[in-house]
């Protein structure tokens, strides 16, 4: 009797379960939201994390060339500096003097030695009338002395043959004799003429070499003051944010074989992002690929890059094999600081005018991808084929058409 009571209850129980697993496989699912199968964009993607680092030449040091107190200083870390911008000024009285007196003395040479150059050149000119008048002068001596030679030989042929008086002869003869003196006189004076044209001349030559010595020589002396006077005036010489300050106003720096260092400088477009990525997700990865990303501090921002380097050598970090893959070439880069941490998409490739539907509408149920197809208000299980997927949308190969209506949420009716 017990034995039939029990066989009765398990039937009950049989009975009870087929009815329940009935009942259920009859409930009916109703879309709650629903879309349409579209033809779109899809990218595949390789997501990896990064971090900001400076390029070779990102980080500028300024320092100083001279030795000195500090007088001023303009910049604190965190202020952006433009190319040109004064960042520091040296005691510099000294060097004010000592421009002032090569200033002073190139202008002296300037103004002094034209004047005297004048003074010589007329003296030249004066030089020049003289042997012009002593040479006129000898030619009037040697016309008088032919003259005067022509009159004595006569007077003396004369006088020989007796057609003339000895004094006659006598008066020929002295003026002969003086005629002679006073060319030899005359030819001595254009030698002396020329002479002393000769010296001054030789005495401008050397003024106006001296001159241009001189003044090459206080032109170098006043630039050189110029410049040791302009290191005590310390510019940016690149535009950047200023990253690190080593000196303050009242602080004595020494100029020795390196220059102490004021400041750096970090150049915003010097930035590059380190991405380190996957051993198994490396060979996807080439240069010239497109790459956004986004850093913690500015999450509604994506900035853009490319790959431009793959280092070979590999990163091991907790045990993980890593590469390194860099982008450059940022907009915005001035809001980016080196080691801020970059959640990074590096595009493989697009995709265009493909069939696409929205992730969450792709279920994986049984080794297999299904959606939810709405067919006249009711709802089906539907497997389906897919292909790429980003953080939208997931790529359908087979299973649907452009215009099927999907289910992306159903309730039990």
């Amino acid at each position: 009797m017990k034995k039939l009571i029990a066989l009765i209850g398990i039937i009950i129980l049989i009975a009870a379960g087929m009815f329940f697993i009935k009942r259920s496989k009859s409930k009916e699912l109703i879309p709650v939201k629903t879309v349409k199968v579209k033809r779109g964009t899809v990218k595949n993607v390789v997501e990896a994390s990064g971090m900001m680092k400076p390029q070779v030449g990102a980080k500028v040091k300024v320092g100083a060339r001279i030795s000195g107190t500090v007088i001023k200083e303009n910049v604190k870390v965190g202020d952006f500096v433009k190319k040109g911008d004064l960042i520091a000024v040296i005691d510099n009285r000294e060097l004010r003097e000592n421009l002032k007196i090569a200033e002073a003395n190139l202008k002296e040479i300037e103004k002094n030695y034209p004047k005297k150059i004048k003074t010589q050149e007329l003296a030249v000119k004066s030089a020049q009338a003289n042997l012009k008048s002593a040479e006129l002068k000898l030619k009037t001596e040697k016309a008088n002395y032919e003259l005067k030679k022509w009159e004595f030989e006569r007077q003396k042929n004369l006088f020989k043959t007796g057609y003339t008086t000895e004094n006659a002869y006598r008066q020929a003869k002295a003026a002969f004799e003086n005629a002679q003196n006073s060319l030899k006189a005359a030819e001595e004076a254009v030698k002396q003429a020329k002479l002393a044209l000769e010296k001054e001349s030789e005495a401008l030559s050397q003024l106006k070499t001296e001159f241009q010595e001189k003044l090459k020589q206080a032109k170098a002396q006043y630039e050189q003051a110029k410049i040791r006077f302009s290191y005590s005036y310390i510019y940016a010489p690149k535009s950047g944010v200023i990253s690190y300050v080593s000196t303050q106003e009242g602080e004595t720096v020494v100029a020795g074989l390196n220059a102490p260092e004021f400041v750096t400088i970090l150049v915003p477009d010097k930035l590059e992002n380190w991405i380190y990525v996957d051993e198994t997700e490396i060979g996807k990865i080439k240069k010239g690929q497109k790459v956004q990303f986004t850093v913690d501090t500015y999450r509604n921002k994506t900035f853009e890059g490319k790959v431009v380097e793959i280092y070979p050598e590999p990163k091991v970090l907790n045990n993980v094999v890593y590469y390194i893959v860099v982008a450059r070439g940022f907009k915005k880069a001035a809001l980016l600081k080196p080691d801020m941490t970059t959640h990074n998409e590096i595009i493989i490739g697009i995709k265009k005018n493909v069939l696409v539907v929205p992730n969450n509408a792709v279920k994986w149920k049984k080794g297999k991808y299904v959606v939810y197809k709405v067919v006249n208000g009711k709802v089906k299980e539907v497997p389906v084929k897919v292909g790429w997927s980003d953080d939208k949308y997931m790529e359908i190969v087979k299973g649907l058409k452009e215009g099927d209506t999907i289910a992306l949420k159903v309730k039990v009716k």
